[in-house]
């Protein structure tokens, strides 16, 4: 029995308070630079495009962990082409929108750890079109505050046609609020959509022979220097009839020439479908490299 998912457009709207960028969660996203909505096809999905798993593989079993510039990510996943089950753990860098602090002209600059559990829908509506939604309860509080619960939901769309995939996605839609120095601080609504080159040839794996992806947000987000808007644009290629797979990707801000990043990664499939996988993303400035490793079972 099929679990229809609905896709809420008319929620998705500009964000206005708060601050995350898409990322920090799946290493085969990262390691494309994060242009994955429209690719989207493992376990990961239930965070870039909940949709995306109707493309994967019958069954996904993920746990990866990672350590990015605000602090580091945990993800475990389970998930089937309609269904998904989901816990991650994110650090996330808050800014107030006009970036100051009671007129003192400094950026204030807060941490928000949250902690998701999420139960993925999927539906087919015709063919060539899906959607799917993921509910979370999000626990988290902005440090130094008293932490809170509260409900949120994210949703996506893909279209496909031959080996070409369209996708959207829209996060925190609900804008879940939590304690902060002036009053509730919100975790902004944020929409991304995405394209993807993705012929798919089982000799070559899962997903294999190759991926090629673009990404790019429809929101704004605040940022210690500035709005965010990010683009990304990556690959991905398999090797050795789906043994390796190797990736890289680019991602920056469209609204200014800062906050550059280069990411690279690699799976290597082992024995009864286990897969080990890496990745490493370089900030254009000088500050600290991001990694994250995983492992997972695919079939």
């Amino acid at each position: 029995m099929r679990i229809i998912a609905f896709f809420p457009l008319f929620l998705l709207c500009p964000a206005v308070v708060g601050a995350q960028t898409f990322g920090g969660i799946g290493t085969r996203a990262e390691g494309m630079g994060g242009a994955f909505v429209a690719v989207a096809d493992d376990a990961s999905a239930v965070y870039w495009n909940p949709a995306g798993l109707a493309t994967g593989a019958t069954f996904d079993f993920q746990i990866a962990r990672g350590e990015g510039a605000v602090g580091s990510a945990t993800f475990v996943g389970a998930t089937m082409p309609v269904l998904g089950l989901s816990f991650y753990r994110t650090h996330t860098v808050q800014v107030s929108p006009d970036r100051k602090n009671d007129g003192s002209g400094k950026v204030e600059i807060r941490t928000l750890d949250t902690s998701n559990v999420g139960i993925t829908f999927v539906q087919t509506v015709v063919s060539g079109l899906v959607i799917g939604t993921t509910a979370r309860m999000v626990k988290g509080g902005v440090e130094g505050f008293e932490s809170g619960t509260s409900a949120d939901f994210d949703a996506g769309a893909v279209v496909s046609a031959g080996s070409m995939r369209v996708g959207i996605t829209g996060r925190n839609l609900r804008r879940p609020e939590f304690e902060g120095p002036t009053g509730p601080v919100a975790m902004a609504r944020q929409v991304r959509v995405g394209a993807a080159l993705v012929p798919r040839s089982l000799p070559a794996g899962l997903y294999g022979p190759f991926s090629l992806a673009f990404d790019a947000d429809l929101t704004k987000t605040p940022g210690v220097s500035g709005d965010l808007r990010m683009a990304a644009v990556g690959g991905e290629y398999w090797l050795a009839r789906g043994l390796v797979g190797a990736r890289a990707g680019l991602r920056w801000s469209t609204l200014d020439n800062e906050n550059r990043a280069v990411s690279g990664g690699l799976t290597v499939r082992l024995p009864r479908s286990v897969f080990a996988e890496g990745q490493v993303t370089k900030p254009q400035d000088d500050g600290d490299a991001e990694w994250s490793v995983a492992a997972r079972v695919t079939f």
